[in-house]
């Protein structure tokens, strides 16, 4: 499920970088709301698509994933500079490349926690230990010998 979702965020977002106008693309007709996010479109989006991306579990290393959404990155940067309107700014690339180093550190951290988590969890299942030791002593102490005798005769 998760894949399926990055996949098509990764057709939208690839839509938004590589159209003339993706103010036009999503439907705003707001110029004021796109003003206040147009610094942070390319961090915002570059950040939810490393989550997605890292979150879908891909059958490759998890640097691997990054440097593919580095390059990514990079790459459309470099097509829009061959499309009229759009022009390839440097800038643009670091804020994505600091969405996917945000979005590789949330995805780090969770999975860190959920660890944690899971850990306490499997310690909290294991059978207590019995609080008599003479109960463990006569556990020990009464198992068979080798020829079958206990220990206690």
């Amino acid at each position: 499920m998760i894949r399926a979702a990055a996949i098509v965020y990764l057709v939208f977002l690839t839509l938004l970088l590589l159209t003339a106008d993706p103010a036009r693309l999503v439907g705003w007709d707001s110029r004021l709301l796109l003003q206040s996010l147009q610094p942070w479109a390319h961090l915002l989006g570059f950040l939810t698509m490393a989550v997605l991306a890292l979150s879908a579990r891909w059958p490759l290393p998890r640097w691997g994933v990054v440097l593919i959404l580095a390059l990514y990155a990079g790459m459309t940067e470099i097509v829009q500079g061959l499309l009229p309107p759009r022009v390839r700014e440097w800038q643009d690339w670091l804020m994505d490349l600091a969405g996917i180093a945000i979005g590789t550190v949330l995805c780090w951290t969770a999975a860190l926690l959920a660890g944690v988590i899971s850990r306490s969890r499997r310690r909290a299942r294991r059978p207590p230990v019995p609080s008599d030791q003479w109960e463990v002593l006569q556990k020990v102490m009464s198992r068979p010998a080798v020829d079958g005798q206990s220990w206690w005769g």
